[in-house]
């Protein structure tokens, strides 16, 4: 097998270029798997059971929603390739249809997510975690739809190389997500009952 030298040899400056886009696109994606970490996290301190019902019910939700995820990742290269092409109009475009793609997706993948209680059951998950489990599953089932469009988002702001709008949010996100997890799972504010 042949291999073909490379006419442009990598250097320091590429790779500070590399870093400064990649840098804060590794953040994007730790805050995003952040969330489930740290519902994980607080519930732990409830109970065993609590923890293993959230543990069961974020893995589920991830390994179904992943899909559309995968879907939406298809924008990079149009709209990179429009940008690339100074074609406006495609850009736009790819954006639209991606915001639209978002909602498609999002109908069958909720559907899917609905049915967490029977299927945790056929694939023979502890009873006594199934019905939080699940429950953990139907309301994060309400986020489908904001998350996706985040995807859609995210993907067109990276293809622009603006990505601080999107740590901004991801941060703010986990923010929002570890006060509303005080708030419910321990009671900590008279307007939350404790729901763990």
């Amino acid at each position: 097998m042949a291999f073909f030298p490379l006419e442009h040899k990598p250097t320091r400056a590429d790779f500070g270029v590399l870093l400064r886009l990649a840098g804060p696109l590794v953040l994007i994606q730790v805050g995003t798997m952040l969330m489930g970490v740290v519902d994980t996290v607080m519930v732990g301190r409830v109970s065993p059971a609590a923890l293993a019902s959230v543990a069961l019910g974020n893995m589920y939700f991830f390994a179904v929603s992943i899909f559309g995820m995968g879907v939406l990742f298809a924008l990079d290269p149009i709209i990179a390739q429009a940008l690339g092409a100074r074609d406006e109009l495609a850009v736009r475009r790819g954006l639209q249809r991606g915001l639209v793609l978002s909602l498609g997706l999002t109908v069958p993948i909720t559907l899917v997510l609905l049915t967490a209680g029977p299927v945790l059951e056929l694939v023979n998950q502890p009873a006594e975690v199934i019905p939080d489990a699940a429950g953990y599953v139907y309301r994060n089932a309400l986020s489908v739809w904001p998350f996706y469009v985040f995807v859609v988002l995210r993907q067109t702001l990276q293809a622009h190389h603006r990505v601080l709008p999107i740590v901004v949010t991801i941060a703010l996100a986990n923010l929002v997500n570890a006060v509303l997890n005080y708030a419910w799972i321990y009671g900590n504010f008279a307007a939350f009952p404790r729901s763990a």
